[in-house]
């Protein structure tokens, strides 16, 4: 072994922690621990002791600093901050529009990965014009850059909804009154014909 060889191992590291544990008066209540702005319950003071331990141990696992994504001059900041109430961790997506309106949601995912996947197929839906192939086009390319965690929030979930919209606009234009259920019924027959060889690409940052 030489000194430029890196040396690695997995250790636990013990972190002492200053908490406040509190009770409410009477029978059955439960305990609240606190420690900053992290907070667990539990049955008995070990148990909300322990939850605060699971549930700092989850954050620090999964944190990481701001993932920002691009197309078509919309942009998406995701962002892991401290959850509240039985979350112990919350994925938030801030999106600034081309004309510098911002929209703010919060997500429900396990990881960064639906996380991104599911901003990237947003900022697609917001920008793509449904009644143009190529747009479309474009905007199934961009999600197909990068592998999704489901379907939905991938390229052949982008031409679906798609085939959705034109059925509904022809549904309006034939003013039925049951559109939605119209276009839902009907989709498949308004799928979009897949891109020749020279399909175009989106931008991504």
């Amino acid at each position: 072994m030489t000194n430029l060889e890196q040396i690695a191992r997995d250790c636990t590291v013990r972190i002492r922690l200053g908490a406040t544990a509190a009770r409410p008066g009477g029978r059955h209540q439960r305990w609240t621990v606190e420690a900053g702005h992290w907070r667990a319950d539990g049955a008995s003071e070990k148990m909300a002791v322990d939850a605060l331990a699971v549930g700092l141990r989850d954050f620090l696992s999964h944190y990481r600093t701001p993932v920002i994504v691009s197309f078509r001059g919309y942009t998406a900041v995701l962002s892991l901050e401290l959850g509240d109430g039985d979350r112990a961790m919350a994925w938030t997506e801030r999106v600034v529009d081309p004309d510098g309106g911002v929209s703010y949601s919060g997500v429900t995912a396990d990881s960064w990965e639906q996380v991104e996947s599911r901003a990237r197929y947003n900022l697609a839906q917001r920008s793509t014009d449904w009644f143009d192939d190529n747009s479309v086009h474009q905007a199934a390319a961009y999600l197909k850059a990068r592998p999704v965690p489901n379907d939905w929030s991938g390229p052949a979930g982008l031409y679906r909804y798609a085939a959705w919209q034109r059925a509904a606009r022809a549904a309006m234009d034939a003013s039925r009154d049951d559109w939605r259920e119209w276009a839902s019924d009907h989709w498949r027959q308004f799928t979009i014909a897949a891109p020749g060889p020279a399909e175009p690409t989106g931008s991504d940052t």
